[in-house]
């Protein structure tokens, strides 16, 4: 974050004191980010939204280690809770919590689903990890992550390429030869290296995504590894994690676009991308809301740049 000069510092002084006097006197939000960044298919506009969303993510930063840890937790609760229920998962997002955060046995779950749970957050942990000592995305990262959501699962085949043809129950997509995969891995590596400093982030993320599903290099357990690397990647540019929703429809769509991606021709994937980037703009949308009402001492100079974008709605 860039040092504010005193006029900027007085100005985000009187735009925070009126913030805080419609919070007070208003039930709704005193801010409509759609109004700003409003809804359009249009990705190339939609990834110029994700650009400017994110440079007011980072006019908050760095972070509290207070505000670190509260978001860290509530959001890799939700994410895990979600990822795990696209898969079957039955923890409901408080049981999810209570495993994962409390270290409570949930009556009448199976061992299965709080392995589940314990390992995608142990997932989580790994690759923020990763990603703060700027660790290069390679085939061991991928191993790795698989290997964690796997771990006392199937610890056979946790982090080992598949060697046996799969189907993908209710899709039209054929999976790879387990011949192939080990040259479509290295060629989604050298995707990755090739693009990694020229595509939008974002986009990047999605494409890897749904490379990875595609070739479904493992037995099991590879949408979860996908969205893992998709997260990572994002965390890596600065973007927060982002949630795919599981609820009926969403996960519909996020299948439905997949299987588009996977079965096109032309090697088509936008509609995908397009999900994919609307998903990080919510929950770009999500953590700007919470962190605007940030009150505490270290939060007095942050954020200049978000209300400055905001402020012509503070009326």
């Amino acid at each position: 974050m860039n040092a504010l000069s005193e006029e900027q510092k007085e100005e985000l002084k009187a735009i925070k004191e009126h913030f805080s006097n419609l919070v007070m006197n208003t039930v709704n939000n005193p801010f409509d980010l759609e109004k700003i960044y409003p809804d359009t298919n249009n990705i190339e506009v939609l990834s110029e939204q994700l650009t400017d969303l994110k440079k007011c993510l980072d006019s908050f930063r760095p972070l509290s280690s207070e505000q670190v840890a509260h978001l860290n937790e509530v959001f890799d609760t939700e994410y895990t809770y979600e990822s795990n229920r696209i898969e079957g998962n039955t923890l409901t997002l408080m049981e999810t919590d209570l495993i994962i955060n409390k270290g409570i046995t949930v009556s009448g779950k199976r061992m299965q689903e709080h392995l589940e749970a314990v390992n995608h957050k142990t997932a989580i942990d790994f690759i923020r990890n990763a990603v703060s000592k700027n660790a290069e995305f390679t085939e061991k990262t991928v191993r790795e992550v698989h290997s964690i959501i796997l771990h006392g699962i199937d610890s056979k085949n946790a982090g080992v390429w598949r060697t046996d043809r799969v189907r993908i129950s209710g899709s039209r997509h054929i999976c790879p030869n387990p011949i192939k995969i080990p040259k479509l891995m290295n060629e989604l590596f050298e995707y990755y290296e090739a693009n990694k400093n020229g595509l939008h982030p974002v986009i990047l993320s999605a494409n890897m995504h749904e490379k990875l599903v595609t070739i479904h290099p493992f037995i099991d357990g590879n949408g979860r590894t996908a969205r893992l690397i998709m997260n990572m990647i994002l965390l890596k540019h600065g973007y927060p994690i982002t949630v795919i929703s599981s609820e009926n429809q969403a996960r519909a769509d996020y299948y439905r676009t997949l299987e588009t991606a996977q079965i096109s021709t032309t090697g088509d994937n936008s509609e995908f991308v397009l999900l994919v980037v609307n998903c990080v703009k919510k929950w770009l949308f999500i953590y700007l809301e919470l962190l605007s009402g940030s009150i505490g001492e270290e939060s007095k100079e942050r954020g200049f740049y978000f209300f400055e974008r905001i402020k012509e709605q503070l009326i």
